[in-house]
């Protein structure tokens, strides 16, 4: 069950900073797309995100768009934001986790995984090692969204603790 509790917890993507990424030694970062930068129903990138990225990249972070959608969602949103991307990642599996990292001339654990969803980028992340970051989603409003969103709170509110307490990989 510990696999499924991320390492940091956060309201919005706005909300993390290069200089956290960087004090935990994440030199990459791999970002869902639907409901974390955006709402699954923005075809592109909105306003703020650019800016975002780019504080990231010029930290020196290196940014790869990892999401489970199709290439044609993610590749209009990608090229708008100008980063590459992986599509059809197949999170939580370990193989497009490994995928990312080799695009990123990274290891896993050099890796932050930012998402908005436990059972797929929190435990997938954990499962490679990496620093799993959880941002609240941006499509709650939608039923399904939401009734998943009821499983996860334990494991979403047992992450906030454990950033609260400065611990980190259980």
């Amino acid at each position: 069950m510990s696999k499924l509790i991320p390492d940091l917890v956060f309201q919005s993507i706005y909300d993390i900073t290069p200089q956290q990424l960087l004090a935990r030694g994440v030199r990459g970062a791999l970002i869902d797309l639907d409901g974390t930068m955006a709402s699954h129903c923005d075809p592109l990138p909105p306003e703020p995100l650019t800016p975002f990225i780019r504080s990231l990249q010029n930290a020196g972070l290196r940014v790869l768009i990892f999401s489970n959608n199709r290439r044609t969602r993610v590749s209009r949103f990608c090229a708008a934001l100008g980063v590459d991307f992986i599509c059809r990642a197949g999170k939580p599996f370990p193989r497009g986790f490994r995928q990312a990292a080799a695009q990123l001339g990274l290891q896993a654990d050099a890796l932050a995984v930012i998402g908005d969803q436990i059972f797929t980028d929190v435990l997938g992340g954990n499962l490679a090692g990496a620093l799993t970051c959880y941002v609240e989603t941006l499509d709650r409003r939608f039923f399904w969204v939401n009734l998943r969103y009821q499983f996860e709170r334990r494991f979403i509110a047992r992450g906030r603790k454990k950033m609260e307490d400065g611990t980190q990989h259980e």
